[in-house]
């Protein structure tokens, strides 16, 4: 995929971000003389295609975009009181998938599983 300038500061948004972001959030942190967000939207979605990045659906059913550092098959965990967010590249479930194949004649290709808890700070802070 060709580099762009916005592309660019995307790609730098996301990284700086601890916890997947909206659209509208992306673009607000983009630098003056930004992209519209449609192309906002339009990279992201190439982003998504390519495997740079990942989009989740949240509990209040809005869509959060977020960077994927391992070009492995991972997961997400987030946590519920601050929203921060880690990769865990660990899934675990092939066995599943592999029952729910033979059970439904489906062939499956591919999984998306969100995880939640509470992340360490948080817990720390809870506790004190």
């Amino acid at each position: 995929m060709r580099q762009t300038p916005q592309r660019e500061a995307i790609l730098k948004v996301l990284q700086a971000a601890d916890r997947p972001l909206r659209v509208e959030e992306i673009w607000e942190r983009l630098e003056k003389g930004r992209s519209g967000i449609p192309t906002v939207y339009r990279n992201l979605e190439r982003f998504v295609n390519e495997g740079w990045a990942e989009s989740l659906m949240g509990a209040d059913q809005v869509m959060r975009f977020v960077l994927c550092r391992s070009s492995s098959h991972h997961h997400h965990l987030s946590c519920e009181t601050c929203g921060r967010m880690v990769e865990v590249d660990a899934c675990g479930i092939e066995t599943s998938l592999a029952g729910m194949e033979k059970l439904s004649g489906y062939r499956i290709t591919r999984h998306q599983l969100n995880l939640f808890g509470i992340c360490p700070a948080c817990r720390r802070a809870n506790e004190g």
